[in-house]
């Protein structure tokens, strides 16, 4: 659907397609999908036997959009992306994906850790990011997390498996007067715009940050029935055993009867490398404080919105919810229609408890 004149309303939608550099005026339908840590997709159906000739396996696509005025066409998420999928009919469909696609499908390189150790994880993950054009000229912040030995980022990887096992080691341990004690602040990477890498780390439990956005009924920018919450209790802990691992009879056990009352009883085990039974309470009481509560992200539809992005902050603040929440968006979708809408994912992904106490235990590089 190429951009075209007719009447203009504040709420519509204009969008172009080029395949190849060529304008591509047959799309019947299209969606945009984009997540953290993973390649954008545009899906898009079409009709005629001259689309045919035009998509082919491999094709580079341009989608830009924007709303509401032709002379100034906001294109914040144009989407660049290569033609993966393709079903080759008249009335037929075709998946391109950006191209964090060909990180994951690179050469495989032998990671050494003498070539890493030192160097601040951010920046080792741009190199490797830098490839098949990837602009990261973005990419210059750092996160003062620095490679050692021990991390799992050595061997034979993708660049996009580098890449995720140096996002997974980037997480920070913050505890100041802004955050709750022991807050966790995750790196993501994402292109958000073009061919463009960004790397960004949200800060939703920061008590002065503003989100980006509040959605609620007085705001008229969602519906409360639209909100889907999902719940995830697999990592959920309200009954903990920590037991030094040189002695089984030193041990400490420790409960939240408020979290089991309303969860029911979820035990762990674990043996700690301490003989000090205040070392052992102290992380017992650390693992109930961050797990004694299930992971919850929410998907909710919202209208007339083109601004928002992966890793914005979004205020929900709804009748359905016992108290209002901020959280990151971390996956959207946008169907390309006369009209704008937007359905996001927002939330946390899980912590396993392992991650957790390996951030605890290594506090000074973090």
């Amino acid at each position: 659907m190429p951009v075209t004149p007719g009447p203009v309303f504040p709420e519509t939608l204009f969008f172009s397609i080029t395949i190849d550099g060529t304008s591509f005026p047959y799309a019947t339908s299209g969606s945009l999908k984009s997540g953290v840590n993973k390649s954008r997709s545009f899906v898009c159906s079409f009709v005629g036997k001259e689309a045919l000739e035009i998509c082919n396996i491999g094709s580079i696509v341009e989608v830009s959009f924007g709303r509401g005025n032709l002379s100034n066409l906001i294109d914040d998420k144009k989407f660049i992306g290569i033609i993966k999928d393709l079903e080759p009919n008249e009335l037929g469909s075709f998946i391109a994906y950006d191209f964090i696609t060909s990180l994951a499908t690179s050469k495989h390189l032998l990671y050494k850790a003498e070539d890493y150790i030192g160097e601040d994880l951010y920046f080792a993950a741009a190199r490797a990011c830098d490839y098949e054009g990837i602009d990261i000229s973005r990419l210059t912040r750092g996160s003062g997390i620095f490679i050692t030995k021990d991390m799992n980022l050595f061997g034979w990887k993708t660049r996009k498996e580098f890449v995720d096992a140096c996002f997974d080691e980037m997480k920070l341990l913050i505890n100041d007067d802004r955050h709750p004690a022991n807050t966790i602040k995750q790196w993501r990477y994402a292109i958000r715009k073009g061919k463009t890498m960004d790397f960004f780390l949200t800060d939703e439990k920061n008590s002065i940050i503003q989100p980006s956005i509040t959605l609620s009924l007085q705001n008229k920018n969602i519906i409360d029935e639209d909100i889907i919450s999902s719940i995830d209790s697999t990592r959920l802990i309200n009954s903990i055993t920590v037991v030094s691992n040189s002695d089984e009879t030193n041990y400490i056990q420790i409960d939240d009867f408020g979290s089991q009352d309303k969860y029911g009883v979820h035990g762990s085990f674990l043996q700690y490398p301490s003989d000090d039974k205040n070392v052992l309470e102290d992380i017992g009481y650390k693992l109930l404080n961050r797990f004694s509560a299930p992971t919850i992200s929410y998907s909710v539809s919202i209208t007339n919105v083109d601004s928002l992005d992966l890793g914005d902050l979004i205020k929900i603040d709804m009748p359905a919810l016992p108290k209002s929440t901020v959280e990151p968006i971390v996956e959207y979708e946008i169907e390309l229609t006369d009209l704008l809408a937007m359905r996001c994912k927002i939330g946390q992904p899980p912590l396993s408890v392992q991650e957790y106490l390996d951030i605890l235990s290594k506090p000074t590089d973090r």
